[in-house]
């Protein structure tokens, strides 16, 4: 969910690591001011006051923030819901230098559907969100207002309700297939970036992925960022499965893309976002983004990943687009045996370097040639003034039997 200015905001659980930037918000001086409790917070008092809130079942307390480039959190705000036979009464405030940005009812909205899927976890029930704001407070009583409150006036101050069940139950749910080491850790970002507003569920191993799993999970998508296994039509057939295929698709369907392309003499190509359907890399295309071919394949696979992660999984959660048909001349790439790894006299420098390096990752087998009884196998490579340069490891025939 945005704010007026455009940007994503995000919120997570407050943990005992967030006492000293809860204490610093509580003694804002406008914050004081507002409060029905104006006397300054003491140190000791918030600490032992925070860890019995944690504690507290009945007690849901945020941290709002920005999730900037480089994956560091800019924390904008909290909220705080103390929950007692049913009622939720809301604490909440936003960073000085961001008031009247629009945060606060961005935080407010998101925080209390995260709330009730929350509460319900635990075995709380939340019927009615109280919302108590002196008189003279008036943005805090339009932040409410916007959130579809009901006002009215009580004890002095000003009363805002709104039923539980009008908020949202549930979050939505993704599911992340995936079996790249580097791919798990972008998955847990994501999760991380995502907590609050997408339940993000992992699978990296072949038999987990079943009809019955995702029954049990109802995803709304289910993302295949590397998979190196079939995917039955149990699943595709049923729910938007999405792989992303490293070329321009309908050109480089099938197997080895990414060799495929180097071989041709491609340096950059098209990461092609698409449904599952029943042919090789034929289903609809939700987006494509650009991808640069310069380095070893783990580099580029890398590089792919982090696309993928930070812009095309993100692009379909948020605008969730309609598929297209794929357009265009069809070109089918054919899957690359081991055999043709090996480098020929006939191959000059350049081509040298394109088969080691293209050949440099994870799972795949190096490039190599034949010596006697050995296989020479090369990864490392560099290419300067025409020279390649690469590390070597010599296998001996038999020691490979």
């Amino acid at each position: 969910m945005k704010n007026q200015t455009g940007q994503k905001l995000h919120i997570r659980k407050v943990t005992e690591a967030d006492a000293e930037l809860l204490f610093s918000w509580a003694n804002d001086i406008d914050v004081r001011r507002n409060a029905f409790t104006q006397r300054e917070i003491v140190w000791d008092e918030h600490v032992q006051w925070l860890k019995k809130k944690l504690a507290d079942e009945n007690c849901l307390m945020y941290i709002a923030y920005l999730y900037m480039t480089d994956m560091s959190e800019k924390p904008v705000g909290q909220i705080r819901l103390d929950i007692e036979k049913g009622r939720a009464e809301i604490d909440y405030s936003i960073v000085s230098l961001l008031r009247g940005q629009g945060y606060g009812t961005v935080l407010l909205e998101q925080a209390l559907k995260r709330a009730v899927e929350d509460a319900r976890k635990a075995g709380v029930e939340i019927r009615t969100f109280i919302g108590r704001v002196k008189a003279g407070n008036v943005p805090s009583a339009r932040v409410f207002e916007k959130s579809g409150f009901e006002k009215g006036e009580k004890d002095g101050c000003l009363w805002f309700e709104k039923a539980g069940a009008a908020i949202g139950g549930g979050l939505p749910r993704i599911v992340i297939c995936t079996r790249k080491s580097w791919n798990l850790e972008y998955a847990r970002r994501l999760k991380n970036q995502y907590d609050g507003e997408v339940d993000v569920y992992i699978i990296d191993k072949k038999e987990e992925l079943t009809q019955e799993l995702l029954k049990e999970l109802t995803p709304q998508y289910v993302f295949f960022p590397h998979w190196s296994w079939i995917i039955p039509a149990s699943v595709y057939g049923v729910w938007p499965c999405v792989v992303f295929h490293m070329t321009d698709l309908p050109y480089g369907r099938g197997g080895s893309p990414l060799q495929n392309l180097i071989v041709r003499g491609h340096t950059h190509t098209k990461l092609s976002a698409i449904r599952v359907a029943a042919g090789m890399d034929t289903g609809d295309v939700y987006l494509k983004e650009e991808l640069e071919l310069w380095g070893t394949a783990d580099e580029i696979l890398r590089r792919a990943s982090g696309i993928i992660f930070s812009r095309m999984i993100p692009y379909i959660l948020e605008h969730h687009p309609v598929p297209v048909p794929q357009s265009g001349e069809v070109v089918e790439f054919v899957r690359r045996k081991p055999q043709d790894g090996e480098l020929l006299p006939e191959m000059d420098e350049k081509t040298v370097y394109d088969y080691i390096r293209m050949l440099d990752g994870e799972g795949y087998p190096n490039a190599f040639i034949r010596l006697g009884d050995y296989t020479l196998r090369f990864h490392g490579a560099d290419f300067k003034d025409g020279r390649v340069t690469a590390q070597v490891v010599f296998e001996k025939e038999a020691e490979k039997e």
